[in-house]
C-alpha cells in the first residue's frame, strides 16, 4: 500500500488539484449512471485563480494528499467571519475508502472551533461524501437547484419588465460599493466577504452590477461571458426574479446564448421565474450546515466556481 502524505497546498498545486476534482467528479457521475463528459465545465483560468486566491487568503484550509509524488486528494475551505465553507473535497477513485477524505477534511478545518458554523454545498447523488459531512456535524439546511437553458427561449418584453423593477444598475466598483455589498451579504448568506468580491471583480469575463431603486442599492449580481449567474444577493425574496431578469439582459449584452443558475429551494420567486421561462432543471443538491445560517431565499450562489 502506497504511503500517503499530507501538506498545505502551494500556488503550484492549482492545476493538479483541479485534475483531482475532475477525475473524482466524473467517477461519481459514472457510478450514478449519468454521462460524464466534462463533469465541471469550468474555465481553467478561473479555476486556477480561485485556488491561487485560497493559497493567499486561506493557506491553513487548503490541503493536498500525495502518494509517490502524485496529488491524489485535495480539500479547499475558506473562513469568512464565523462561517467555514468547504469549497471542495475530492480523492481520486483508486485512493478512496482509505480515510484520506476524512483526514483532509479535518486538516481543512484549520482553527475552526465550537463558535464556527460549518457549511458545504454538495450533490445529492454522492451518499459517501454526504455521510462524511454528517459525521462532522453538518446537517441538511437547504436544497440547491441548478437550472440551465438557452436565452432565446425566455427572451422578450416580459423579461424587460422584470428587469425594469430596478430603476438603474451600474458596474460594481470596489471600494465604493463595499458597504452596500457587506449589507447585502449579511442579509443573505449571513457574513461579510470582501475577499471574495475582490476575487469575482478580478476574474476576466465576469462583471458585477449593483441594482438600485430610489437611489439605494437593493441588490447585486455577477454574470460571466458564458451566462453563468451568481453570486447575487437582494434585499428581499421577491427581488430574486428581478435579479435573474437583469442577469439575462447582462448575459445577452456580453454575447452569451444560455443561462446557468444555482439557487436554494427557498428562493421560490427565482425558481418560478426560471420554470415559467422554460429553463430546465439540471440537478438537485444540498446545503449542509452545523448551525442554521443565512437567508438564502434572497440569494443566488456563485455560478462558475466553488465559492459560496
Amino acid at each position: 500500500m502506497r504511503t500517503v502524505a499530507f501538506r498545505r497546498a502551494t500556488i503550484d498545486d492549482a492545476q493538479a488539484t483541479f485534475a483531482v476534482v475532475r477525475e473524482a467528479a466524473e467517477d461519481v457521475l459514472r457510478r450514478a449512471g449519468r454521462p460524464s463528459g466534462d463533469a465541471l465545465g469550468l474555465p481553467l483560468e478561473r479555476v486556477i485563480r480561485f485556488r491561487q486566491s485560497c493559497v493567499r487568503h486561506d493557506p491553513d484550509r487548503f490541503w493536498v494528499a500525495e502518494a509517490a509524488g502524485r496529488i491524489v486528494g485535495a480539500a479547499i475551505a475558506v473562513l469568512r467571519e464565523h462561517v467555514w465553507y468547504l469549497a471542495a473535497l475530492h480523492v481520486v477513485p483508486e485512493f478512496q475508502s482509505r480515510g484520506i477524505g476524512t483526514e483532509l477534511m479535518r486538516r481543512s478545518l484549520g482553527d475552526a472551533d465550537a463558535r464556527t458554523t460549518m457549511t458545504v454545498l454538495t450533490d445529492a447523488i454522492n451518499p459517501v461524501s454526504n455521510a462524511l459531512y454528517l459525521r462532522f456535524g453538518m446537517l441538511p439546511q437547504e436544497s440547491i437547484l441548478t437550472f440551465g437553458g438557452p436565452l432565446d427561449r425566455p427572451g422578450g418584453p416580459r423579461d424587460d419588465r422584470e428587469a425594469a423593477t430596478w430603476a438603474t444598475s451600474r458596474p460594481i466598483a470596489l471600494p465604493r460599493d463595499r458597504a452596500d455589498l457587506d449589507r447585502l451579504d449579511r442579509g443573505s448568506v449571513g457574513f461579510r466577504r470582501a475577499i471574495d468580491h475582490e476575487f469575482w471583480c478580478g476574474v476576466p469575463g465576469v462583471e458585477g452590477h449593483g441594482m438600485q431603486t430610489g437611489g439605494e442599492v437593493q441588490g447585486y449580481v455577477y454574470v460571466s461571458n458564458a451566462g453563468a449567474v451568481g453570486p447575487a444577493a437582494v434585499s428581499a425574496p421577491d427581488g430574486v426574479a428581478g435579479a435573474l431578469a437583469a442577469a439575462a439582459r447582462f448575459a445577452r449584452e456580453r454575447g452569451a446564448d444560455s443561462l446557468h443558475v444555482r439557487l436554494a429551494g427557498s428562493a421560490r420567486h427565482g425558481i418560478r421565474w426560471l420554470v415559467e421561462r422554460g429553463f430546465r432543471l439540471d440537478g438537485i443538491g444540498l446545503m449542509l450546515s452545523s448551525k442554521p445560517v443565512g437567508r438564502l431565499d434572497r440569494y443566488i450562489t456563485s455560478g462558475a466556481d466553488a465559492l459560496y
